[in-house]
């Protein structure tokens, strides 16, 4: 065997290694969104059961309760939208943890085909592009 070929296979090992290991730390960052998701709508709906027992049961006062059932759910809400955060943070760690490259923004390493179209204006200086969302940040 040439050491080209040989040269070749383990870049092509190394390639297709590279790409499970990414694959793996999306699944299991996956699974973590879905689950911390079930654990905060879980704790959603327990809470407004209470409330609303209390509420028929005569228990508590009915604008109380709605208010603290109002509370808690705006907490919920904020605490949901905090989750795609914390599955990005999780892919990231896994990469970390596996050893793997973390992917870089928008690059591919490609060069981009240009539709021919000038990115200057006339004074011949570039045009800002407009900014991508910042990664996750813990």
């Amino acid at each position: 065997m040439p050491a080209n070929e040989a040269n070749r296979e383990d870049e092509l090992r190394d390639l297709l290694t590279e790409a499970i290991t990414v694959q793996l730390a999306a699944l299991k960052a996956g699974i973590s969104f879905w689950e911390e998701w079930v654990e905060q709508a879980s704790a959603f709906v327990e809470s407004a059961t209470d409330t609303l027992s209390a509420i028929n049961s005569g228990d508590r006062n009915t604008d109380d309760a709605l208010l603290d059932l109002l509370d808690r759910a705006r907490a919920s809400a904020r605490a949901m939208t905090l989750i795609p955060q914390h599955a990005a943070t999780r892919f990231l760690e896994e990469l970390d943890a596996a050893g793997g490259k973390r992917p870089v923004s928008g690059k591919s390493g490609r060069t981009k085909k240009t539709s021919g179209h000038s990115t200057t204006g006339r004074s011949g200086a570039r045009k800002p592009r407009p900014k991508r969302a910042a990664r996750a940040k813990e």
